[in-house]
């Protein structure tokens, strides 16, 4: 019979207690069996102790052991790095692309390495050149593609080593180890090993598709190697092959026939060339989306400031500014700007790609010159189009005969008379006229060339040179309308800047023009180059001998440089200069200040600022692109400082004093201030001097520590206001009070008087015969003070007579 735990445990506690008091009464009788009682007893109190913890350890076991909700959050955690491996495995959108972009790079490498290895002898310069361009692009989008590849199996990699943190997780092991915990989180268990099996299948998947695509990549990049050093042979033997006699003289019988199977390899370089150009123009999809954006921008820019003349109805008052394109053909512009700037966007496009961009740009030009130009020029414009699409089929002749040698003669003749006629026209319809007549002459000239290489059995050579002619002139006529659009979206953008701010005058704008034509200047002969030598087949290597002669390193005693490092330094500092030097035509601001105006000094000091943040930036940046290593920029610094403290001590305190005025603000553009004994309106402030004009016209340049270092009145620094002082003498009445109302009433009467301060009538004498007076009012404009002066005494003298009061 089993005792109930209840009992048990109070017989135990009543044991417990009972024993010392049973111990304590029973009586010591020493005897020989003392030792045995000795040990029982031991035994039992040893019995009782043991029994005694076995309870306290029960009531205080360990808090720390696993429970049934350690166990499902540990499960949960699992469940959320499974998740995790199986998200990050799946490879992205740019992968994907890679994929579907190798299948046209494996085709085009095909057709490439058919016509490079099995027909090199029917490729031209022109084939070669598309060839190469093509291979260079294939080149950087295989190192674009690894370098994606590479970033994804590492991130692949990172998720696969997170897995392993899972080997070493004691409350997982002993899950699965004891099967009563197996049995209670069994629907748990078995949806985690599903979810297990899933990512780890994805995760080996994706590796695997990861590491094919870097082999595939690996491969044709490999390729393009070996074709592109096959194509620079063809490139080197070609050019020198062109400058040989390829036919006979004009004059000499043609005895040089093309077979069938030459024939038949022309026309499958021609396929291939067709082919490389389709596959160009897919690939490079993002470049002309950037340029459409860029097209965009500046439509924007037209309609906005258009939209502003409109509203103010200042349309009609623009004819002084002579515009010719703008803005009512701001739609057409739009586009001319979008095809003229197209070769900066792609600088490796092979010639057709700039052909197809010059042709378009051709076909608007033609659209917006034929209201503005006289009908004789655009006649000429006409010839010149027409004799364009001629030329551009000279690069498809085959086997030059006797026809075709003439034919090209013809156009070559038809294009220098033309362009004389074309030169004639200019002289006060298009800007740039000294750059267009450069270019003109250089095309005569390259026509003349061409028949005599004609002539002399040099086809290619003529060929090339003829359309490169043809193509210079009009890119140079179409930059030349794209520099005047440039220009009169600069004073569109001025003109409404200055209606916003309410500013009527009318705008000088040839200091506008004579900032800004110069740096345009520089961008369109730099866009006409491109396309220049890129019509030669010479810019590539062009501009890999200019490459390596700015890259090659070059030293000083111990300083290291390149030449592109210091021209980048000053092209940087340069450009800065003119930033800071024409941000504010931008906004309005021409540069002068009119007496009858005065400017918003607050947007004039947010331009100062302007400026002397981009200094700061553009030198920076120049000292970071001139690869000059810092320690070298500290030993200069530490070699300036001294020179600072002999002999430029002036000029950093007109430097430093510059920069207080700008952020300190005493004294700003349009203030009327006096400086000493000098006096006028602050028409600059420098980061070396200011200048002031003064009343007589003359500007007073001031440095700026001389500035700071004397006493600044400035009259307009809160307001605009002046009082002004005037004594007279009246007679005819003795009436203090009416001679005074007469004064007030005819100085309020004026509208250079600042109406809420009233004038001041003090008598300074007084006799039988009148009064001496001293008047005060305040005129609302300092910079109309005579004005006013002139006016109230004309008033004081008609109120004054008109009651009989006369002025002495």
């Amino acid at each position: 019979m089993r005792m109930p735990p209840g009992r048990l445990a109070i017989l135990i506690i009543s044991l417990l207690l009972a024993c010392p008091a049973w111990a304590q009464h029973t009586p010591h009788t020493p005897s020989a069996d003392s030792s045995r009682k000795f040990t029982a007893d031991t035994t039992r109190k040893d019995t009782a102790r043991f029994r005694r913890n076995n309870v306290l350890s029960s009531l205080f076991a360990d808090s720390a052991k696993l429970t049934t909700s350690d166990f499902q959050l540990q499960i949960e955690k699992t469940y959320l790095i499974f998740n995790n491996v199986r998200n990050k495995s799946e490879l992205g959108l740019q992968v994907k692309l890679i994929r579907s972009r190798l299948t046209d790079t494996d085709s085009m490498l095909a057709v490439l390495k058919d016509n490079v290895l099995n027909n090199s002898a029917a490729l031209n310069l022109r084939n070669l050149q598309v060839f190469r361009t093509l291979l260079l692009n294939i080149q950087a989008s295989c190192r674009e593609d690894m370098a994606m590849l590479d970033s994804t199996e590492g991130k692949l990699v990172d998720v696969r080593n997170s897995m392993k943190t899972l080997l070493g997780d004691t409350v997982m092991r002993h899950l699965w180890r004891d099967s009563a915990l197996r049995a209670q989180f069994q629907p748990q268990l078995k949806g985690m090993r599903e979810l297990f099996m899933g990512s780890t299948q994805k995760l080996r998947s994706s590796l695997a598709a990861v590491n094919l695509l870097q082999t595939h990549v690996s491969s044709n990049s490999l390729t393009a190697a070996q074709l592109l050093d096959k194509v620079t042979t063809l490139l080197n033997t070609s050019t020198a092959r062109i400058f040989g006699k390829e036919y006979n003289y004009l004059w000499e019988k043609d005895t040089v026939s093309l077979s069938n199977s030459a024939r038949s390899s022309l026309g499958k370089a021609y396929d291939g060339e067709r082919k490389a150009l389709h596959y160009y123009f897919k690939d490079s999809s993002q470049k002309r989306l950037f340029l459409l954006l860029i097209g965009l921008l500046f439509f924007i820019w037209l309609y906005r400031n258009i939209r502003t003349l409109k509203r103010l109805n200042a349309m009609d008052n623009l004819s002084y500014l002579e515009f010719e394109y703008l803005p009512h053909n701001y739609i057409v512009a739009a586009f001319i700007m979008m095809f003229a700037v197209a070769p900066l966007f792609d600088l490796h496009a092979p010639s057709v790609y700039i052909e197809s961009m010059q042709f378009l740009m051709l076909v608007i030009l033609t659209i917006i010159c034929w209201k503005k130009w006289p009908r004789r020029l655009f006649l000429y414009w006409i010839v010149m189009v027409v004799l364009y699409i001629c030329f551009s089929f000279t690069h498809h002749m085959a086997d030059p005969g006797l026809g075709q040698r003439t034919w090209l003669i013809l156009l070559n003749i038809l294009s220098v008379v033309f362009g004389m006629l074309f030169l004639s026209q200019i002289q006060q319809n298009l800007p740039m006229r000294g750059f267009l007549k450069f270019v003109i002459n250089l095309h005569n000239i390259m026509n003349l060339v061409s028949v005599l290489c004609n002539m002399a059995g040099r086809v290619s050579l003529a060929q090339i040179l003829g359309s490169a002619a043809i193509f210079a002139f009009t890119q140079a006529i179409g930059l030349a309308v794209f520099s005047k659009i440039c220009m009169e979206a600069i004073l569109q953008q001025i003109v409404a800047s200055r209606l916003r701010r309410n500013m009527k005058s009318r705008l000088n704008f040839q200091p506008v023009l004579t900032g800004f034509r110069r740096p345009i200047l520089f961008l369109t002969v730099i866009l006409w180059l491109i396309v220049f030598t890129t019509n030669l087949n010479i810019y590539t290597s062009v501009m890999d001998t200019l490459g390596v002669f700015l890259t090659t390193p070059r030293s000083i005693g111990s300083a290291e440089f390149t030449l592109g490092g210091v021209l980048l330094f000053f092209f940087i500092i340069w450009f800065a200069h003119l930033l800071q030097k024409y941000v504010g035509f931008f906004f309005g601001d021409t540069g002068t200040t009119e007496d009858d105006e005065i400017h918003n000094k607050g947007q004039r000091s947010r331009l100062l600022i302007a400026r002397l943040i981009l200094l700061c930036v553009g030198y920076l940046l120049a000292v970071a692109a001139s690869g000059v290593p810092v320690d070298k920029i500290t030993i200069v610094l530490g070699a300036l400082g001294v020179g600072i403290g002999l002999g430029l001590q002036n000029i950093v305190n007109n430097f430093v004093s510059g920069i207080i005025l700008i952020f300190d603000r005493p004294l700003q553009i349009g203030d009327v201030v006096q400086i000493g004994d000098k006096q006028g309106r602050v028409r600059e402030i420098g980061l070396r001097s200011s200048t002031l004009l003064t009343g007589d016209g003359a500007e007073v340049i001031i440095p700026n520590g001389d500035v700071l270092s004397q006493q600044i009145v400035n009259w307009t620094l809160s307001n605009n206001q002046q009082r002004i002082q005037l004594n007279l003498s009246v007679t005819g009445n003795n009436d203090m009070e009416v001679v005074t109302n007469a004064i007030k009433k005819a100085i309020l009467a004026s509208h250079f008087v600042y109406e809420n301060r009233e004038p001041s009538v003090l008598f300074t004498k007084v006799s039988d015969n009148g009064f001496d007076l001293t008047v005060y009012f305040w005129c609302v404009d300092i910079s109309k003070a005579g004005e006013a002066k002139s006016a109230i005494n004309l008033l004081l003298y008609q109120h004054l007579k008109a009651q009989g009061i006369q002025l002495k």
